[in-house]
């Protein structure tokens, strides 16, 4: 049985400076945020190594593989190794001469692109996404990668969990909650999962996994082979970026028996503006 599970480090929204959501565009530095895993994303990893105990507990074979075509930071690819993964792919040299992390942010049919040739030819049974990440949360390229494939997708999934010629799938539909026995191979993308987070990795498991890295395969002339027929020709153009510019104003009101007069007067003025 072999499983892939295609993440990505985002940066941590909290650490984000008010000034840089005020102006935001492609050229915002946020070198500074740490990056973490997308949380839909977390859900999938961990996901991928309960299925695989629960299939070796069954005596079947289960290789596990994390994919990204964003950036990866170092400790994280080394979280991925302690916590089980067999291997690990970082697949964000198919942009060259961009910004690797704004480049698997915002052109989803590119990033497909890219996981579609890197996990097309491999025979992986299962492919496991978070159901969205990063800041557009678009969503999309769980069901362009099973577009490409070639193979069933089903999204909202809660939690998987191997049966008779499959595996089983609790997931959210449009008319409620259902469970679902579905033969492989399939894409199945996490949404609100029980299983929140990636398990905490042992001092002695991080240490055996220091001298591990991640794979990165060449793209020498920046082209990304052709995978059932999508290509850079498909790909998305970036986005360009604009925000309208809004003024605040504060008008300090008087106490007393004046106040319901400013109060009255404010509502007429808002009245009129809403008017004109």
């Amino acid at each position: 049985m072999k499983i892939a599970v295609c993440f990505k480090a985002v940066p941590d929204f909290d650490q984000v400076v008010d000034a840089d959501w005020e102006h935001f565009d492609l050229s915002a530095g946020l070198e500074y945020v740490k990056r973490v895993f997308g949380g839909f994303d977390e859900s999938a990893l961990e996901t991928a190594l309960r299925l695989r105990s629960a299939w070796e507990e069954g005596g079947e074979k289960t290789e596990c593989t994390a994919v990204t075509a964003a950036p990866l930071p170092p400790p994280l690819c080394k979280t991925l190794f302690a916590a089980g993964f067999d291997r690990v792919l970082d697949l964000s040299g198919a942009f060259p001469g961009e910004s690797p992390a704004l480049s698997a942010e915002f052109r989803p049919r590119h990033i497909a692109a890219i996981l579609g040739n890197c996990l097309g030819s491999a025979g992986y049974d299962l492919i496991l996404t978070g159901r969205q990440a990063g800041y557009a949360d678009t969503g999309t390229v769980p069901l362009l990668l099973a577009e490409i494939l070639g193979i069933p997708a089903l999204t909202g999934a809660e939690e998987i969990a191997p049966c008779a010629g499959g595996i089983e799938v609790r997931r959210i539909a449009e008319a409620g909650r259902e469970r679902l026995q579905v033969r492989l191979p399939l894409l199945a993308a996490l949404g609100n999962s029980p299983v929140s987070a990636l398990r905490a990795v042992t001092l002695s498991a991080r240490m055996a996994a220091s001298r591990r890295n991640a794979e990165r395969p060449a793209f020498p002339d920046g082209t990304v082979p052709p995978f059932n027929g999508w290509d850079r020709q498909n790909s998305d153009e970036a986005p360009r970026f604009s925000r309208e510019d809004r003024h605040k104003t504060c008008r300090f009101l008087p106490a007393g028996d004046d106040l319901a007069r400013s109060v009255a007067e404010l509502r007429g003025e808002y009245l009129r503006g809403q008017e004109g």
